[in-house]
């Protein structure tokens, strides 16, 4: 935060009369209403601004004690006083409190790693503070009930330049901001996305095919059929045995190390008996790599067509993902807990566990994942029924088309993740 923009901020605040609102819309990002002018503060550290009159979601209601305390001393305040001194902004405001007029402060520190937005009473003891701050942090203790000791004064060495619209200004350094956060979280996250994807599809590119698996079944049988019939010439020290089959060709059995070596025989067996089990299942496991990659394909789109940060933080996979959970995916929203179906096994798995006014949706007439959004409630808003139908619609490997959406007791399991259902409604969504 540059001083002297700081200092324009100040004054343009002071010409205002009330705060209207004044809460958290994200972890480092403060809302605040003076008169009609929207006002965001930004106490990321080390990159803290101010923003004049941009668009921001709300990314979920923060319930904090200094939440609590933001919006309970400065909502329909009345602004006093506003004035910068190098990078601290002070806003005084009077409240009515239970009758009683009351004069609290908010102070925003740009103070590199100390960035801060700390609540004061009149005699500037602390009431709340974004980030508290101990003695063993600090010898300048943050927390509540601690009368704020003074920052030193500290020499401000920076360029000054001419600012035609301050408005303008805030909100371009905010775009500019916003679009390199959000380029560097949607790197991580395809990293960690395409990460799974090699992974899955070298698992592909590694199975046998069944003629291969079917001839290892074979040859291992004829290992342990020859390896019976000449158990007479095998030591425990031998690496090899070379002998003929039963049709006189020579023949070179690799000899495993065993405590025993008569059960050679078995040995081999097995190991033909899991070849083959392999080769009558492979299409099984073919079929579930399959379902895997496109799954993960799917959610590369997903990550890559994220327009905001909002998106991206509903979208994040888990660090670790439980075993529980490794047939069905799980996203929040607004308190929601939205979950798809990864493949065929989580599509049922889903339609099984989930309860009766659940919210279930499909992408319509066409196959593709199961979406269920847990609910207790009578009715969902519209917003998370269109956030569940666009990942349905996602996770069908689609952009744009219709989705249908019922409670899951309309829905009827006619075999596997096949369903008829009825007292639906349908919601059309583009990516």
């Amino acid at each position: 935060m540059k001083a002297f923009v700081l200092a324009k901020i100040a004054h343009r605040l002071k010409t205002h009369k009330y705060i209207k609102k004044a809460f958290r819309v994200d972890e480092n990002l403060i809302f605040m209403q003076f008169d009609s002018q929207r006002y965001y503060f930004d106490l990321t550290k080390g990159s803290g601004d101010i923003y004049i009159n941009i668009d921001y979601p709300l990314v979920k209601k923060f319930k904090a004690p200094f939440d609590i305390v933001l919006e309970k001393k400065f909502t329909k305040a009345k602004v006093i006083d506003v004035f910068a001194k190098e990078r601290i902004l002070t806003i005084v405001a009077k409240n009515q409190n239970r009758f009683k007029e009351e004069t609290v402060k908010i102070r925003f520190e740009f103070t590199g790693r100390y960035t801060n937005a700390i609540i004061l009473d009149e005699n500037d003891v602390v009431l709340e503070s974004l980030r508290h701050i101990s003695e063993n942090i600090s010898s300048r203790v943050v927390k509540p009930g601690v009368k704020l000791q003074e920052l030193g004064e500290i020499e401000i060495k920076e360029k000054t330049f001419e600012i035609e619209d301050l408005e303008k200004y805030t909100q371009e350094l905010f775009r500019k901001k916003y679009e390199k956060k959000l380029s560097q979280k949607k790197e991580a996250l395809l990293n960690r996305i395409n990460k799974k994807i090699a992974q899955v599809k070298k698992r592909l590119d590694s199975l046998e095919s069944e003629e291969e698996l079917a001839k290892k079944a074979q040859t291992y049988k004829q290992y342990a059929d020859v390896a019976m019939a000449n158990l007479h010439l095998l030591k425990p020290y031998m690496k090899e045995l070379k002998t003929t089959d039963f049709e006189g060709n020579e023949i070179t059995i690799p000899v495993p190390e065993l405590k025993n070596i008569n059960e050679i025989g078995n040995y081999y067996y097995r190991l033909s008996k899991k070849a083959k089990k392999k080769a009558q299942n492979l299409h099984i496991e073919k079929k579930h790599l399959q379902e895997q990659l496109s799954f993960l394909q799917n959610y590369e789109k997903l990550i890559k067509n994220a327009k905001s940060l909002s998106e991206l933080k509903t979208y994040e996979p888990p660090k670790k993902e439980k075993k529980e959970d490794e047939n069905i995916a799980k996203f929040y929203f607004d308190d929601y807990m939205i979950m798809v179906g990864k493949n065929e096994k989580g599509n049922i798995k889903l339609l099984k566990s989930a309860n009766a006014n659940d919210l279930w949706l499909h992408i319509k007439n066409l196959p593709g994942a199961h979406v269920i959004v847990k609910n207790n409630k009578l009715s969902l808003n519209d917003d998370i029924i269109k956030k569940a139908a666009e990942l349905a619609l996602a996770f069908s490997g689609r952009e744009e088309g219709e989705v249908d959406y019922t409670r899951r007791k309309f829905v009827k399991v006619k075999e596997g993740a096949k369903v008829e259902y009825g007292k639906y409604g349908t919601i059309k969504v583009k990516l």
